[in-house]
């Protein structure tokens, strides 16, 4: 990629700073072991990577690719069995491989060795010479794969493997990249297109594979089908994107996600020096989507985990694409970011850090106030010591958690009210807890999960003053939500108003980090309920109160008091309920009424200790 990596300048860093010496010195050393020992076999299942969660208490397994056949759950410590997991390890053995092609590529550069294009051509020959061979089950049909177990998991593969392939181009001659397109990578864009059915991030991926190899190939046909088509990358783009820049799913991993192969797309299309008419509209539009995070970030670098996601999304933990994406845009916003990086001496980062982050060091990310994102439906609002985020409509529901309203909060820099998120697709909490309305800060009516897909409405912003008043119409049935946030510096004032029409069960959701603490007098309740999430509360008691109360959170170096107005009937639960895990949990708070139409209004206040 000589026209997007300076290799002379990758050289200096790697002689002269320690990190970048070190992050190649491990980078060679652990390509050369995988290389010694890499061996594999078509016979050899590819299974789900969702699958690989501990049995016992549902959390994210440790991958260890010397143990293909126990799976140490990191969390409970349960040594987990089984042919599932195996095929699931076998599928992120294979994932591997693919990057260590990458890999090779780039130690070829810097220090050419035939051990390297030899290692990227055994595995081209794997996959090119026994293609039909392959045989892997996906979780559904809509998924199937060739190569890996699901074709999204193609289209990454084959997006590590070019990405090398065009870093040292001239190492193949035409004879063997003939071939290679005939037997290996025409036929995954067969796959590629075939699956290519709606606007959602795995077609996105296969497209831009599709297109990748078009460009790579110089494969006319391959690029008019994988640009322009329907479904294709203008297509996604156009229909999947909102006027803010935010990936129409609505997750903040999702959209990062869908980054990633645009990233890798861009960047070979400025290798090859390829133009296309509309190139520059894809520019523009990745470029904004970079921006739309930055604006919804709190102060922490932690992004709002709205609908599905991994637990905890951090600025550094997408190092890799701000990184891309000051390779490829001469956006000033994007080099401060990359300043702020990689902060601690033993964060060495990623190859990508190697390439192409020689930003000037920056002390924080730049400020963006009160935003508020009125086509995503989306907004931060901040003061000096307090962050509120807020979802409050859905465009599709693909990948989406129903919790319109919700809310993630946090105080002097500390996210204390955190969506979870999800965890893997295939374990219990994720079907029964993570996604479902009682896991969020929001209502839930009559104990049902929230089912319609509201446009969210602004009614009010003013950020100067710090104020948002929104609506969505039509949660349920006959009910509408506005909720409006006002956020001071110590305190963030929560009007949440449910206007019906018919006398409804009302279930207000708040949780917060740290132990409870309730002055009142409480007594045990059993259980919540025994479907849609409530059967995962649990330590629960109650209070019932007609006046003005309050509960506290503690924390290490403060308190989160929530206040509320009272209102005649309100009963307060205090449950505990699980997080990522069953080994992790959180207390929080459900307040119920009966009514047609009430104002839940609350005050949340950061009580510093001394």
């Amino acid at each position: 990629m000589a026209r997007i990596v300076d290799w002379n300048q990758v050289k200096r860093r790697i002689e002269e700073q320690t990190w970048a010496r070190e992050l190649y010195t491990d980078m060679v050393r652990d390509l050369d072991e995988w290389i010694e020992v890499y061996h594999d076999d078509p016979e050899r299942r590819a299974g789900w990577g969702h699958d690989y969660n501990c049995t016992r208490c549902s959390a994210r397994l440790q991958l260890d690719l010397k143990q293909p056949h126990t799976h140490l759950c990191p969390a409970c410590g349960h040594a987990n069995t089984g042919v599932k997991l195996d095929e699931a390890w076998n599928n992120m053995y294979r994932g591997r491989a693919n990057a260590h092609v990458m890999s090779a590529a780039i130690a070829h550069c810097i220090e050419p060795h035939e051990r390297y294009p030899r290692y990227m051509r055994k595995v081209l020959d794997l996959y090119a010479d026994n293609y039909d061979r392959f045989d892997n089950e996906a979780v559904a049909k809509r998924f199937e794969g060739k190569i890996m177990n699901q074709h999204l998991d193609d289209a990454v593969g084959m997006m590590s493997i070019m990405m090398g392939m065009n870093m040292v181009l001239e190492e193949f001659d035409q004879t063997e990249l003939d071939r290679y397109y005939r037997d290996l990578f025409a036929r995954e864009a067969e796959l590629f297109d075939f699956f290519a059915t709606r606007i959602y991030n795995i077609p996105v991926w296969i497209k831009c594979a599709e297109a990748m190899i078009g460009v790579l190939f110089a494969r006319e046909e391959l690029i008019t089908r994988a640009f322009y088509g329907k479904y294709g990358v203008l297509d996604q783009l156009e229909r999947g994107v909102t006027a803010d820049g935010m990936w129409y799913e609505g997750s903040t991993h999702y959209h990062f996600y869908s980054l990633q192969p645009l990233s890798y797309l861009l960047l070979t299309c400025q290798q090859r020096d390829f133009h296309l008419p509309e190139l520059q509209q894809i520019r523009d539009t990745v470029e904004q989507m970079f921006v739309y995070p930055l604006r919804i970030m709190f102060r922490n670098r932690t992004f709002p985990n709205p609908n599905d996601a991994h637990p905890l999304l951090t600025l550094d933990r997408y190092a890799m694409h701000y990184e891309y994406a000051s390779a490829l845009f001469d956006n000033p916003l994007f080099r401060e970011v990359c300043g702020t990086l990689h902060r601690q001496e033993e964060a060495k980062g990623s190859v990508s850090r190697l390439l192409f982050n020689g930003w000037e060091r920056r002390d924080a990310v730049p400020k963006f106030g009160s935003v508020n994102n009125a086509d995503a439906f989306t907004a931060t609002v901040r003061s000096a010591n307090a962050e509120v985020f807020i979802k409050y409509g859905i465009h599709t529901q693909l990948h989406m958690h129903p919790d319109v309203m919700n809310i993630e909060v946090a105080f002097d820099g500390d996210v204390v009210a955190a969506d979870l998120g999800s965890g893997g697709y295939a374990s219990f909490l994720f079907v029964e807890w993570q996604r479902l309305t009682p896991a969020h800060n929001t209502i839930a009516i009559d104990q049902q999960n929230q089912r319609a897909l509201p446009s969210g409405i602004v009614e009010e912003f003013n950020p100067e003053e710090n104020l948002l008043r929104v609506k969505a119409k039509g949660v349920y049935d006959a009910a509408n939500y506005t909720r409006e946030i006002r956020v001071g510096d110590a305190q963030i004032a929560d009007r949440f108003l449910v206007d019906a029409r018919g006398d409804y069960t009302l279930d207000w959701f708040f949780y917060c980090l740290g132990e409870v603490r309730c002055e009142y007098e409480t007594t045990p309740v059993e259980s919540l309920g025994e479907e849609n999430g409530y059967q995962h509360l649990f330590d629960i008691r109650r209070f019932d109160t007609d006046d003005d109360w309050h509960v506290d959170f503690e924390l290490e170096d403060k308190t989160i008091r929530v206040s509320m107005a009272g209102v005649p009937g309100t009963v307060v639960h205090i449950v505990n309920s699980y997080m990522d895990s069953t080994e992790h949990t959180r207390y929080g708070l459900m307040v119920r009424r009966q009514a047609e139409k009430t104002l839940y209004d609350t005050m949340y206040t950061r009580l510093l200790k001394s």
